[in-house]
């Protein structure tokens, strides 16, 4: 399955949820986050990497998190694109590693894309997304009781 299915997946879950819960007022946004980087640079900067920390440490201590997508792209058959986004991955990892809490599955996805455009092109290969599935999901308990 290529990320685009995980991604889907992840959407579907969230949807699924949406529209099958109770007629109350409930929101379940924030699950993602993506960040964009200077084109062929392979960090990110001090305040990005605490925003992206801060975010994923409130959904651990707050309402706890079942798994996390990592992914991003690379153009299809350039060596360059795929080097520079595996490292990428690679340093988010040392990132977000030491946040991970016992039972919560990461996945890291770096995989091929082919955009229409040029503009897409630079937007896909130039950014990285994380996607998190909260346990709430899986208890039901997103909307009601909780803080979100």
């Amino acid at each position: 399955m290529d990320v685009d299915m995980r991604c889907i997946r992840f959407l579907v879950i969230a949807l699924s949820f949406i529209l099958n819960s109770p007629a109350i007022a409930c929101k379940l946004g924030g699950v993602q986050q993506f960040i964009e980087f200077e084109e062929g640079s392979t960090t990110i900067g001090k305040s990005t990497a605490r925003n992206v920390v801060l975010w994923f440490l409130d959904w651990r201590d707050i309402d706890g998190i079942s798994s996390v997508l990592i992914f991003t792209h690379y153009s299809v058959n350039n060596k360059n694109t795929e080097d520079i986004s595996a490292k990428r991955l690679s340093n988010i990892s040392k990132l977000i590693a030491p946040l991970v809490g016992e039972g919560i599955e990461v996945e890291y996805v770096n995989s091929p894309k082919e955009p229409k455009s040029r503009a897409a092109a630079k937007y896909y290969f130039n950014t990285l997304g994380i996607s998190i599935q909260p346990k709430c999901i899986e208890t039901q308990s997103c909307c009601g009781g909780n803080m979100r």
